[in-house]
């Protein structure tokens, strides 16, 4: 089977897809949709050969085996959490409930004047930890998001996506405009959500992942090392049909970083970032949703 190169920011299937979920849940809630679900992630297991020679990849790196069960098991397990996103957004909030581990350690920042870099991962619900946040924490909390979206998808999701109740900054060519706008923000004892698992042609370093080296984005660390602020790691975590759990990391701190110590400091933080992706995927292997050939970028 042959394997998507890279990640190209469009979502997967068609506007009609994404609105037949979009209405079924605002109408009838999210149990019918679920159920429209089983089928389309068999149809998906089916055609869509790219994503599942990624998954087999994936699953091949945490040394598990892979069959048709556990593709679709996969599939369906990524269809919950977008069809939960779009729940979420539409205020169907109260379907479902939260656990929260470790959120002191996101006050205590704010408790301390630094704000902080939230920095997340294509795993689990990542779209719900700002949203979640925003419900307990009183702070501007941005979210830092690429916009290659299809002009048909962007339309169809506007509606929801202006509920987001967390503030976006836009990914664009300019990287100076970026650490610029995040910057403002952690200036303001801000929130910044980031991803820190796709590099999208960004500067990046080299770190053994499950086994094999792989590059992840430099952008967050350094951003982090300029400004002093601490970087928390994050995860939005799906456990069962209705409930979900965010936890938060140790901080990883940036206090008197020099030029001399400034490389070391970044290259060790974001060691210590992998790990802690290593361990959550191991635990959560089918919320995993790099949907690419990861280690071929």
């Amino acid at each position: 089977m042959s394997k998507q190169n890279s990640w190209d920011g469009v979502s997967k299937g068609s506007p009609l897809g994404h609105w037949i979920f979009y209405r079924l849940i605002s109408i009838f809630g999210l149990i019918p949709a679920y159920a429209l679900l089983v089928f389309v992630s068999f149809v998906y297991t089916i055609r869509d050969r790219k994503s599942s020679a990624s998954i087999t990849d994936f699953r091949t790196h945490c040394g598990l085996s892979t069959s048709f069960f556990t593709l679709y098991s996969h599939f369906f397990a990524f269809g919950t959490c977008l069809i939960d996103r779009y729940a979420f957004l539409i205020n169907k909030q109260s379907f479902f409930s939260f656990e929260t581990i470790r959120e002191d350690l996101i006050e205590q920042a704010l408790q301390n004047k630094t704000g902080a870099i939230l920095l997340g991962a294509h795993i689990g619900n990542w779209e719900l930890a700002g949203n979640l946040l925003s419900d307990r924490i009183k702070a501007d909390i941005h979210y830092v998001m690429v916009d290659k979206e299809r002009n048909d998808m962007r339309k169809l999701e506007k509606g929801a996506m202006d509920k987001r109740r967390a503030k976006p900054i836009f990914v664009g060519e300019d990287g100076l405009a970026l650490m610029i706008a995040v910057k403002n923000a952690i200036a303001g004892n801000g929130l910044v959500c980031m991803h820190g698992d796709r590099t999208m042609g960004q500067k990046s370093a080299v770190h053994n992942f499950l086994g094999q080296d792989v590059a992840f984005p430099i952008g967050p660390f350094a951003i982090a090392a300029a400004t002093g602020t601490p970087i928390i790691p994050i995860v939005v975590i799906k456990q069962g049909l209705k409930k979900y759990v965010f936890k938060a990391f140790a901080p990883m701190q940036f206090t008197g970083v020099t030029r001399e110590n400034r490389d070391k400091m970044i290259y060790t933080a974001m060691e210590r970032y992998v790990g802690i992706l290593e361990q959550i995927v191991k635990e959560q292997p089918y919320q995993w949703f790099n949907f690419y050939d990861f280690w071929g970028t």
